[in-house]
């Protein structure tokens, strides 16, 4: 009768055939629908008496520019609402149910700490805005993880999607990650997919076929892989990696960490990978809704069907819900020791010797 009922019961029928990268979403709603939008001011709170404490402060997010708000702070009402954990005393309200429709709007925070109560004007970011915090954030931690122990030997790259804009991120972030360093750790966790898994190998394993010396360089610093960037349409990174997947890496995250294997260009660590590979396109129908559709199959060479067969790490290593709420990376762990373990004693330099 609707079209809401209508895509209920073709994800039904999809779901019984095991088949991913299908479903059916959209069309006409009666009801009209929509979400409602919340703003986020870059904190970690705990329930605290009167309101919200405040037990973290991300780096850069809208509490954090002009030291806004501080860990051990109270927020006590939003607007003049007053927020409280406990909501049974109106007019009390949860600390996001008064942070409704505030992205972007200057929104007035008032705290308390200690003897102290003052007013502070924040801007609330958006969902988008919240999540690249909390991805840089956790981005930056997992970098002093892997410099700590690795002695400094080791970069640590994240790819968050196979899209253009994350091979963006890969060309920017590939120097200052891996420059000075004698391997690199690459991370698709978490990676929903996309398309780009070929332009990546690109950089990962194009043949070394040369080593150049800069005029007026220091020949003690100059390495084999030393090469103009300038001369390849993407960056050639030659040095040992080890790449990270889990569970939710997906689709074209999984082609990617298959075909790490397949070129034998590093070790794999982590959990079995969703199994998830197939490409796919959509169409409309007349009322609006959107059928996904699966037009290609992707395989190995031995003619293993990677749909519903999920990339096998190297080393298999879980990550349980205990170790991600103490912020412990046993995953990370394992890959810095397994490439540590597989490093040369140190990059070699060139041997300089005249030109013939």
């Amino acid at each position: 009768r609707t079209s809401q009922a209508f895509n209920r019961v073709v994800n039904e029928f999809f779901g019984e055939v095991n088949g991913s990268h299908t479903g059916a979403w959209g069309g006409f709603s009666p009801t009209g629908g929509g979400s409602t939008s919340l703003g986020y001011l870059g904190i970690e709170t705990a329930p605290a008496p009167g309101g919200w404490q405040v037990t973290r402060v991300l780096a850069d997010g809208p509490a954090d520019r002009d030291k806004g708000l501080n860990a051990g702070d109270v927020i006590t009402a939003i607007n003049d609402v007053p927020v409280a954990a406990d909501a049974t005393t109106p007019p009390h309200v949860d600390l996001g149910a008064a942070l409704e429709r505030t992205a972007g709007t200057e929104t007035m925070v008032s705290v308390r700490n200690g003897d102290d109560e003052r007013i502070v004007l924040l801007t609330p970011t958006s969902y988008g805005g919240w999540r690249a915090l909390s991805r840089e954030d956790e981005l930056a931690h997992r970098r002093r993880v892997v410099d700590k122990a690795s002695d400094g030997r080791l970069g640590y790259l994240h790819i968050a999607g196979m899209n253009m804009p994350s091979v963006h991120e890969f060309e920017r972030d590939l120097y200052a990650a891996a420059h000075g360093k004698d391997g690199l750790l690459i991370d698709v966790r978490d990676n929903g997919g996309g398309f780009t898994t070929d332009i990546l190998l690109t950089s990962l394993t194009a043949p070394v076929h040369a080593y150049t010396w800069p005029r007026g360089a220091d020949l003690s610093k100059v390495t084999p892989d030393t090469y103009p960037r300038d001369r390849r349409l993407l960056y050639a990174y030659s040095r040992p990696i080890a790449v990270l997947c889990n569970e939710n890496s997906f689709s074209n995250a999984e082609i990617f960490s298959h075909a790490i294997q397949t070129a034998g260009r590093g070790p794999v660590i982590g959990t079995e990978t969703f199994g998830g590979v197939i490409s796919t396109g959509a169409f409309t129908l007349i009322d609006g809704t959107t059928i996904r559709r699966p037009f290609r199959g992707w395989y190995l060479p031995d003619g293993t069907d990677m749909e519903s067969r999920g990339a096998i790490p190297d080393v298999i290593v879980e990550r349980t819900p205990a170790h991600e709420a103490a912020g412990h990376d046993e995953q990370l762990h394992a890959a810095v020791d397994r490439l540590l373990r597989d490093l040369p004693s140190r990059t070699p330099t060139v041997d300089p010797k005249p030109a013939s």
